[in-house]
């Protein structure tokens, strides 16, 4: 692991974070003035187009433009290069920047968001950024985690770069506190999913009438159960509903996830849950979502990833009733080709592009821009660091400005400040250490492509769309259920998709 270079980095990152709570107006950092000399000569801008997404609201068209002019009122001094903000709804994204580059219209950084980044490097749309890693992506080349560039690297030359989130999140349930306090669990003991049927029975004997499990999150025990205590990779597909199949880490041979021991062994143990009244009869159709059913009091917990340790203390601000964490899994990185970002090759500002990407894995003062708006403006810091609203406004998500519940889709998520119940100071650093050293799987960085068989894929992934939340939710006999799954996948092709794996997972293995 690059011990010196993330010795380095984690200081910066504290040392900036405590700088800036001393701030005010958004005010670009002393030290990023200082080097901004560094950068081209001044002279006429480069002028690129960086495409993002939201989760947030959309800002009006002024507000995005003040937030472009303080940012190209900075890049323009450090990189001589200007960019124009695009954004786009999360829901909306991958369609906006496909019509984009398929019109020819400007786009010189984009995301392939949620969908395989293989594609645009087949079809070309992605440029070869490898000339550029030890010059205007140097300093990201540092920063990133170890292996990180794998999954976007083919034949030797790099394509993209993901957005640097969380590398270490173990499985964990997140439940109310008070009520484990009251009827004197001991939820230390609790180490796996099995420990907590014994809880879910305390706490169902004392109310009777409580929904014990939140079943929106039951994907998150299956991504739990089956990727870091089964260790499966599902070699590029989602773990809860792959359709091509799955690798163990000591085993290189792919198999039909669903006739495994592990997942059969789960769907039962979910369906003793159901059986038992810890999810709600309704469980599989419900419209509740998990807000509503934790704000209400009437539900004791819901199964989490812990990239954020401290998730249940942003459970207990937002949702009003004491919550607590307990970690019931390792974490294990698995194979990926979803979410890298990427300059795309009909640039003709390639350099500015790699310039201003490199930006956003390692300053922070743009990252913080694009979160969270204008210090002084749309946030500002707290005593602890941590962005809250300005004075006036009920809440980060009601300013004019804001991008922050997608604070880690692009660059490093390192850099941004945190909010009310994050990580600060030791505990901060501590958990970046977790993620530098984050395990990865055996076959991390083996890209799978399955556009020869498209047709097949997608009539596999609408059958397990019909099935996997009943399974999840155990609503159905776990037997006969998956038999009738099985044959419909079979029918449709899944044994097809599992063979050319196969041989795809074989020659990577072959050239590693």
């Amino acid at each position: 692991m690059k011990k010196r270079v993330i010795a380095a980095f984690l200081t910066a990152v504290l040392a900036v974070s405590m700088l800036s709570g001393c701030g005010s107006g958004g005010e670009k950092p002393e030290n990023e003035k200082a080097e901004s000399t560094k950068g081209d000569e001044p002279g006429n801008a480069e002028e690129i187009v960086f495409a993002y997404m939201t989760q947030n609201n959309i800002p009006e068209a002024s507000e995005l433009q003040r937030i472009e002019d303080l940012i190209n009122e900075y890049t323009v001094e450090k990189i001589n290069t200007k960019v124009d903000l695009v954004i786009f709804s999360n829901a909306d994204y991958v369609n906006q920047v496909n019509l984009m580059l398929a019109s020819g219209e400007q786009l010189d950084i984009f995301q392939a968001y949620n969908t395989s980044h293989l594609k645009y490097i087949q079809d070309g749309t992605a440029l070869d950024i490898t000339e550029y890693m030890d010059k205007e992506l140097k300093e990201t080349k540092e920063t990133v985690y170890d292996n990180f560039l794998n999954p976007t690297t083919v034949k030797g030359k790099v394509y993209g770069i993901l957005n640097m989130g969380s590398n270490y999140v173990p499985g964990g349930f997140t439940y109310r506190q008070d009520i484990a306090d009251e009827l004197g669990i001991d939820m230390t003991q609790v180490k796996t999913p099995e420990d907590l049927t014994e809880v879910f029975a305390k706490v169902k004997e004392a109310y009777p009438n409580m929904i014990i499990l939140d079943p929106n999150r039951a994907n998150a025990l299956f991504e739990t159960y089956l990727g870091k205590i089964a260790c499966f990779d599902p070699l590029g597909d989602n773990i809860t509903n792959t359709v091509s199949g799955v690798a163990y880490q000591d085993d290189p041979t792919v198999v039909n996830i669903y006739e495994t021991p592990e997942y059969i062994q789960l769907c039962n143990l979910t369906r003793s849950w159901y059986e038992a009244g810890y999810y709600a009869s309704d469980a599989a159709t419900t419209t509740a979502t998990t807000a509503e059913l934790l704000m209400s009091g009437n539900c004791f917990g819901t199964f989490c990833g812990l990239g954020n340790p401290k998730i249940a203390q942003q459970y207990t601000t937002n949702y009003g009733h004491p919550f607590e964490n307990v970690q019931i899994s390792d974490s294990l990185v698995w194979a990926g080709n979803n979410n890298a970002w990427m300059v795309n090759s009909g640039s003709k500002s390639p350099s500015a592009a790699c310039k201003f990407l490199n930006l956003l894995y390692t300053d922070e003062y743009v990252d913080n821009l694009l979160v969270y708006g204008q210090e002084g403006v749309d946030y500002v810091l707290n005593d602890d660091g941590c962005a809250v609203a300005p004075e006036g406004y009920t809440d980060l998500n009601s300013v004019s400005y804001t991008n922050n519940m997608n604070y880690y889709f692009w660059g490093n998520k390192w850099l941004t400040h945190p909010v009310v119940g994050g990580l600060t100071g030791e505990e901060k650093e501590k958990n970046m250490e977790q993620n530098y050293a984050g395990k990865l799987s055996k076959y991390y960085g083996f890209l799978y492509d399955y556009s020869g068989q498209q047709a097949e894929y997608t009539a596999c992934l609408n059958i397990v769309e019909e099935y996997k939340k009943a399974l999840w939710v155990g609503a159905v006999d776990v037997e006969d259920t998956l038999e009738e799954m099985t044959k419909r996948l079979e029918a449709a092709g899944m044994d097809k998709l599992m063979e050319e794996k196969q041989k795809q997972l074989d020659k990577w293995l072959s050239e590693q």
